[in-house]
């Protein structure tokens, strides 16, 4: 029963997250160009319902919103510890709660741009998903649908997973610590990726370029649209089961302190 009641609470604040998030996000894509328009020429002159439609944020929205209130780990679970919740049942509340969000946030995205931008604009089969998946199955395959609307889901799931990893380990340091931590990490990850820059044609990395290709889709007709959505799908419902279980250990080590 704590589990349930966690799990409505915190879907409650992820609800009111996400709906404030696509309000400004809307607002932003109509409001603001009318806006810049009147002030800079004086005129409505090349602002069109069509063209706003065009400029479709809300993927990209929804990854940054799950990425910023993924990452949020202390501060939840410092209350819920206080308020005598245990650390599984926190941790079994937030997975349902952003698995719940992450296909929400996928429906609304799904239905938006084929209920609204397509319809209006005329432009179908312009989604990242269709110019690299549609084809596989067909543009007009009706299991299109749900397959992009699953390939999205895992997507915005993984990236809360991943911001999860990140803030859980926040979580275990002081401010201090983690600024030292973050600035070694990010100087190590320039310098390798300085390191593959420099020395990459002297070496082997085929397997890691046969890797990649398996784990994007990659099929060897490489049509436009021929890459096959299922070996990502795959790909990110494994990475999102690992990385839970790595999340759910890391939260067992965090401990409450005085920052």
């Amino acid at each position: 029963m704590k589990t349930k009641s966690i799990f409505k609470n915190k879907f409650k604040y992820y609800l009111k997250g996400v709906g404030y998030t696509y309000l400004l996000t809307l607002a932003v894509m109509f409001v603001l160009p009318v806006v810049f328009a009147l002030l800079f020429t004086g005129s409505l002159r090349g602002v069109s319902i069509h063209n706003l439609l065009k400029n479709n944020l809300l993927p990209f929205i929804s990854i940054l919103f799950l990425l910023i209130s993924s990452y949020r780990v202390y501060k939840p679970f410092k209350f819920y510890i206080q308020n005598g919740i245990s650390r599984r049942t926190v941790w079994k509340a937030t997975i349902g709660v952003v698995g719940l969000c992450s296909l929400l946030m996928s429906l609304i995205n799904y239905g938006y741009y084929y209920a609204i931008v397509v319809p209006v604009t005329g432009i179908v089969n312009n989604t990242f998903y269709s110019q690299l998946f549609g084809q596989f199955l067909g543009f007009h395959n009706f299991w299109n649908g749900p397959a992009q609307i699953v390939y999205e889901w895992l997507l915005l799931w993984s990236f809360a997973v991943i911001a999860m990893f990140f803030g859980s380990l926040s979580a275990l340091f002081k401010k201090r610590t983690r600024l030292i931590i973050w600035l070694t990490i990010f100087i190590g990850v320039v310098v390798i990726i300085r390191f593959l820059m420099q020395f990459h044609t002297g070496m082997n990395l085929d397997w890691m370029e046969s890797v990649v290709k398996f784990v994007a889709g990659y099929t060897k007709t490489d049509g436009e649209g021929m890459w096959n959505p299922f070996h990502p799908i795959g790909t990110m419902a494994v990475g999102i089961i690992i990385g839970t279980g790595i999340n759910y250990w890391i939260q067992q080590k965090i401990v409450l302190k005085n920052q």
